[in-house]
């Protein structure tokens, strides 16, 4: 397995991890309906990301600095722009859907319409994020 597959394993695995923790604790209930300890629980969430991309990446480049150091050849180049196209489109197709749902949602509360669409929008981001490491590793398997 190359660098760049590793790397996209990590991306893959810790989103599903950190952002599996917050959306299965909001989407169950689990997190009380006050809009701070959600916000909490999502700063906890984003920061333990980081945190887990930084160090497993720091760990992959350790096990491995040669493979770490060389430059991308022109497949890795053609992955990584494949793969980011992916995700682009994931994101737009999201974000207009977001957009729409905003108009369709019919809620009392100003404050709860905008905390259901960040919550939305950030979703998206986390499906778009998703398909980019998806696609790269389907792509390194594939040798495409």
């Amino acid at each position: 397995m190359s660098f760049r597959e590793r790397t996209a394993w990590i991306t893959l695995i810790t989103i599903v991890v950190c952002f599996g923790v917050y959306y299965g604790a909001v989407f169950t209930g689990l997190v009380p309906t006050d809009r701070w300890r959600s916000f909490h629980l999502g700063l906890i969430c984003i920061i333990s990301l980081v945190v887990l991309q930084v160090g497993l990446n720091l760990i992959a480049t350790l096990l491995n600095p040669k493979d770490a150091r060389t430059p991308r050849d022109e497949r890795e180049k053609m992955i990584q722009s494949r793969s980011h196209t992916v995700g682009y489109y994931v994101l737009m197709f999201g974000m207009a859907a977001v957009l729409f749902s905003t108009h369709v949602i019919f809620e009392e509360n100003v404050l709860d319409v905008i905390v259901n669409t960040v919550n939305l929008g950030v979703l998206v981001m986390v499906i778009a994020a998703l398909s980019v490491a998806v696609a790269q590793i389907i792509m390194f398997r594939r040798g495409a």
